[in-house]
C-alpha cells in the first residue's frame, strides 16, 4: 500500500507543476503580446502628436509673417535674391534650428485665376530632403499685402533627421 500512495503523491506533484508551468508560459506570452502593443500605440502616437504639432507651428508662422508686413518689407521692396534671403534670414530666426522648411509664395496679382503664377521659393533643405522624411507638416494661406498684391503662402516644416 505504501507504493501505491507515493506513487499517487508523486502523480499529484507533476501534475501540480505541469499546471504551474502552464501558468507561467500563458502569462509570459500575455506580456509578451502587451509589450509589442504598446510600443507599436506609443510609436504612431509620437509620430501623430509630431505632425499636429508641426501644422500648428506652420500656421503660427505664416500669421507672424502676415501681420508683421514681412512680405511687403521684403518681397515687395526688394524683389529677387536679395528679398528671399531676407525671408529666410526670419523664417529661419521664428523655426526651431532642426526643421527643416520650405516656404512658397505665389503671385496672383495679375491674374487670380491663373493655373500657374509666377512663385518664389524659399527653403533651408533640398526638396529630395522633404520626399525622404516622413512627417511633413504644411499650412497655407491667401494674403493680400497693403499695395493690393495677392499672393497664396504655403510653407511645408519638417523635422530634420525624421526619415
Amino acid at each position: 500500500m505504501v507504493k501505491s500512495t507515493s506513487r499517487s503523491i508523486n502523480g499529484a506533484c507533476l501534475g501540480q507543476a505541469r499546471i504551474l508551468e502552464a501558468v507561467i508560459a500563458s502569462v509570459v506570452i500575455f506580456l509578451a503580446f502587451s509589450v509589442a502593443f504598446y510600443f507599436i500605440y506609443s510609436s504612431e502616437n509620437i509620430f501623430a502628436q509630431e505632425t499636429v504639432d508641426l501644422n500648428k507651428l506652420a500656421y503660427n508662422v505664416l500669421h507672424q509673417i502676415v501681420e508683421s508686413g514681412v512680405i511687403e518689407e521684403t518681397i515687395e521692396e526688394n524683389p529677387g535674391e536679395e528679398g528671399e534671403n531676407q525671408t529666410k534670414i526670419i523664417l529661419q530666426e521664428l523655426l526651431p534650428a532642426n526643421i527643416y522648411f520650405n516656404l512658397t509664395i505665389y503671385n496672383y496679382t495679375d491674374n487670380p485665376l491663373q493655373s500657374s503664377p509666377p512663385s518664389i521659393n524659399i527653403s533651408n533643405a533640398q526638396a529630395e530632403e522633404f520626399t525622404e522624411l516622413k512627417e511633413v507638416a504644411s499650412a497655407s494661406i491667401i494674403y493680400t499685402s497693403e499695395r493690393g498684391n495677392i499672393y497664396y503662402l504655403v510653407l511645408k516644416l519638417a523635422r530634420a533627421g525624421g526619415g
